[in-house]
């Protein structure tokens, strides 16, 4: 479906049977301005501007006038001007703008005559200013903080004592939505490589590589943390979260470092929950490699803050049971039967004190990725990439369970591991990839990221336009509501139209990437009386008052009215410019009795 033109021609048609307040609309490409001849077209899409520049999607005309570019209110500001001759005619033509829009608004766009007059054409649209013009607050603040990266320090009586980075992306602002459409998870990543200098460089950049990709996609928050995992051994496992009391930690950075990535997940919400939009309990988390072992050791003991994840190159996967038993499709014949942490749940009560939560982490969606060519079938003992591969104990658990090469045997037995346990979780070889694969095939973490947001959560915002709050019995009464989709990915949702709290009509949409839709809903009133009507659960701000079916008009009456209105069309033939709105709203009315009076003139000539 085409919406830039359906929203273009629906437009028109309600100009020409109401009041227009910049010039009379053409019907079929044909104006009443002062040339009844002329055939002039415009058609402009609700769009993304910087202020400084707007896209007409085509125009024509085979008229001289002058085109103007102004917002649809009583005071008119021009945005830009300039004369055009007979016979211009382009499309999807950007034009910088005399004037600077200074924030998100209706604009319009009408072609003149050039002597002054009744526009031949116009043509309206939102435009959504993302960056802010001359002071004005722009569009780009849903989160309450200024879009772009900032560098959070850390704050040791709030939990942490590494700094963070948060991105917030710019799009639209929405104040208020009849659905829970201002609900978005948080994005996260972490840079655990190298001294804590080097942490904190490498993780300065939350809106590059994948995390970026999702949060301009999805309008997200990204947040990029440099921690990493500690050394030490408790029993059979290398305890890298520090949870044992015997193990001397002697750098506050390294100290339950599980607690201080939570920590700074609770900070961010208080930031950001004070725009439009608010911060979904559960978290997405992106990493390959150290920052996915990271995520990997975190998710058992706090999956209630995860939602999603997508992790590589790693080849085991952690099990979410304490004990092997015969059913499970492991690839050798382990001795043990108990499965210590960090490959399985045995002993994390005993470290932790709470037991493993496996409801919430078997609700996590997964995406696990690994390069086809990260393994050494020569030498798989000395792959570098390649964790437990020594001679302890638990290098040899791990070998036995899973194997030895990183992806044939690893990653594979994983993944039957996962199926047999039903677990949400789509394993993904890159064939020819080494450990850390090209950027054309990450992607598809973003991707998958896109695609659980999409599912998840509310994507499209509804808007309802205003209506009126009269009519009479049998009156069809329409309730128009504006669909906007601000993501890179389409979506789909569902309006409703109740009246008193008793559903009337209800319709599904489905809506491209950052694009509009105009839906309308309609109800008929049979009986008088006062009626609340509600989208999707909002009240509209004024009841429809219902009095009894109006008495018709006598031909005579409508002819008076019509000549009323035909009187006062000829006396603001000269005011009809951007500057006089109430002159042009009088103006429109007449040029409809116009139109209904030449539709009667030349069916007489006819006969």
């Amino acid at each position: 479906m085409n919406f830039q033109r359906t929203e273009i021609e629906r437009r028109r048609i309600l100009q020409i049977a109401g009041i227009s307040t910049a010039g009379i609309v053409g019907f079929s490409g044909q104006t009443v301005a002062g040339d009844e001849d002329a055939n002039v077209t415009i058609e402009v899409p609700d769009q993304l501007s910087d202020g400084e520049s707007i896209l007409i999607e085509s125009f024509e005309t085979d008229v001289d006038g002058q085109f103007h570019i102004f917002k649809n209110t009583d005071e008119r500001p021009v945005y830009k001007m300039m004369e055009v001759e007979a016979g211009t005619e382009f499309t999807n033509r950007e034009f910088e703008l005399d004037d600077p829009i200074p924030e998100s608004q209706s604009v319009s766009v009408s072609l003149y005559p050039i002597g002054g007059g009744r526009g031949y054409d116009i043509a309206s649209s939102q435009v959504f200013v993302t960056e802010a013009v001359d002071g004005a607050e722009p569009a780009g603040t849903p989160y309450g903080t200024e879009p772009g990266v900032q560098k959070i320090e850390a704050d040791p009586d709030a939990g942490f004592h590494s700094p963070y980075f948060l991105y917030t992306p710019a799009f639209p602002s929405v104040e208020e939505s009849a659905n829970d459409s201002q609900e978005r998870p948080l994005v996260v990543t972490a840079y655990p490589w190298g001294e804590f200098d080097e942490r904190v460089e490498g993780a300065s950049g939350p809106d590059s590589g994948i995390t970026g990709l999702i949060a301009d996609a999805m309008n997200c928050p990204v947040v990029s943390v440099p921690l990493t995992l500690t050394g030490g051994h408790i029993g059979l496992e290398p305890q890298e979260l520090t949870l044992a009391p015997e193990v001397e930690i002697d750098n506050d950075r390294r100290e339950r470092v599980d607690l201080q990535f939570i920590a700074m997940i609770e900070d961010v919400k208080s930031r950001l929950n004070n725009g439009a939009y608010t911060i979904a309990d559960g978290i997405h988390y992106d990493g390959g490699s150290s920052a996915a072992y990271f995520i990997e050791k975190i998710a058992p003991l706090h999956p209630e803050y995860i939602n999603a994840y997508s992790f590589g190159a790693n080849g085991h996967a952690f099990l979410p049971f304490e004990e092997l038993t015969d059913d499970i499709p492991v690839h050798g014949d382990p001795d043990r039967t108990t499965i210590p942490w960090p490959i399985g749940t045995g002993n994390l009560e005993e470290l932790t004190g709470e037991a493993f939560n496996e409801e919430a982490w078997m609700d996590i969606e997964q995406f696990r990725w690994i390069g086809g060519e990260d393994q050494d079938p020569d030498d798989p003992d000395n792959h570098i990439h390649k964790r437990f591969r020594g001679d302890d104990e638990i290098d040899q658990v791990v070998e036995e369970i899973f194997g030895t090469l990183q992806v044939d045997d690893r990653f594979e037995t994983s993944r039957d591991i996962y199926d047999h346990l039903d677990v949400s979780a789509t394993f993904r070889i890159f064939e020819g990839q080494p450990h850390a694969p090209d950027q054309e095939y990450m992607v598809e973490a973003a991707e998958f990221h896109k695609e659980q947001i999409e599912e998840d959560f509310e994507l499209i915002h509804l808007s309802i336009q205003e209506v009126d709050s009269e009519a009479h019995v049998e009156d069809t009464v329409t309730a128009s509501v504006v669909a906007a989709n601000w993501t890179d990915v389409e979506s789909s949702t569902t309006i409703s139209l109740a009246v008193d709290g008793t559903e009337v009509e209800t319709t599904d949409i489905q809506v491209d990437p950052n694009s509009t839709e105009t839906v309308e809903l309609e109800t008929v009133f049979e009986e008088t009386g006062e009626f609340t009507l509600s989208i999707n659960g909002t009240d509209l701000e004024e009841a429809v008052v219902v009095t009894e079916e109006q008495t018709e008009t006598s031909p005579e009456d409508s002819s008076t009215d019509e000549d009323t209105a035909t009187d006062e069309l000829e006396e603001s033939d000269t005011e009809d410019t951007p500057g006089f709105g109430i002159t042009q709203a009088v103006a429109a009315l007449g040029g409809l009795g116009y139109l209904l009076k030449q539709t009667v003139s030349d069916g007489a000539d006819n006969s």
